[in-house]
């Protein structure tokens, strides 16, 4: 059952075009990584599935219904959005910031029922920040702080998650941390899709890949037939070897010092 259906998306900002003619379907509990270049259209992809941008031209469908005609709140409860990076200019409590992701629930100085504590405690449990519930946002890590704005997500209880580079800025422990609550919340059934610049995070952890290349979709797969030396010599315009993971049967990939010769390449 595909839960997001974007056909043929066309957007620019002002007259700079940035996705040209882009299909995508998103089935359910997928864990699908989008990847490729920078500028290649990755974050504006993710925010018109999400419904934050409108294209200029084409639709998205969110469980066949255009997603626009969705009310905000009511697509709130259906998609939650983790930016790549989120500023509190006020410093609110961890508990009040994940607490936020209720908001689509809640009427007008509606009160917490609950089922909203109830959510709320999961997801600071979930993501492991209740120790900080009573802190200040602004004086946690940046690694804290993206694991409370990924517990405010799951306070939404959505079934479709969508993240612009969580794992950027956090250093390797946070990154797989990360990346294994993501796989853990996949296999509960959650739809999860991820801008990733990092290839061997995603090719270890997402199933899918959607490689972009200037504002197209280039190609899409499994790890193994993306994550290969020609395409992302192609695309990336950058020797690179690729050998499998030592543990998985998965590959990973490592930047070519100058000096090899192309003949050293292996398939």
């Amino acid at each position: 059952m595909a839960v997001i259906e974007a056909h043929n998306i066309h957007f620019a900002y002002n007259t700079e075009d940035v996705l040209c003619d882009v299909s995508v379907t998103i089935e359910q509990s997928a864990f699908l990584a989008i990847i490729g270049p920078n500028g290649a259209g990755k974050s504006t992809l993710l925010r018109i599935l999400g419904g934050i941008l409108r294209p200029r031209q084409g639709i998205v469908c969110m469980f066949g219904q255009s997603i626009n005609a969705v009310e905000r709140k009511k697509r709130a409860q259906y998609i939650a959005f983790v930016p790549q990076e989120t500023h509190f200019a006020s410093d609110f409590s961890v508990e009040e910031i994940v607490a936020m992701g209720r908001y689509p629930y809640l009427g007008a100085f509606q009160r917490e029922q609950k089922t909203d504590r109830q959510a709320i405690e999961h997801a600071l449990e979930y993501t492991e920040t209740q120790q900080f519930r009573l802190r200040p946002i602004n004086s946690l890590s940046s690694g804290e702080r993206q694991r409370v704005v990924l517990a405010r997500a799951l306070a939404q209880q959505p079934k479709i998650l969508l993240l612009d580079e969580p794992t950027s800025h956090l250093d390797l422990r946070h990154q797989h941390a990360i990346m294994e609550m993501l796989t853990r919340l996949n296999t509960e059934g959650l739809t999860v899709i991820i801008v990733h610049h990092d290839l061997n995070l995603a090719g270890l952890y997402c199933e899918h890949l959607l490689l972009m290349n200037e504002g197209a979709v280039y190609a899409e797969g499994t790890p193994h037939t993306l994550l290969r030396q020609s395409v992302l010599h192609e695309v990336y315009k950058t020797d690179v070897t690729v050998v499998q993971h030592p543990h998985k049967n998965i590959p990973q990939i490592f930047l070519r010092p100058k000096g090899e010769t192309h003949e050293d390449r292996t398939a």
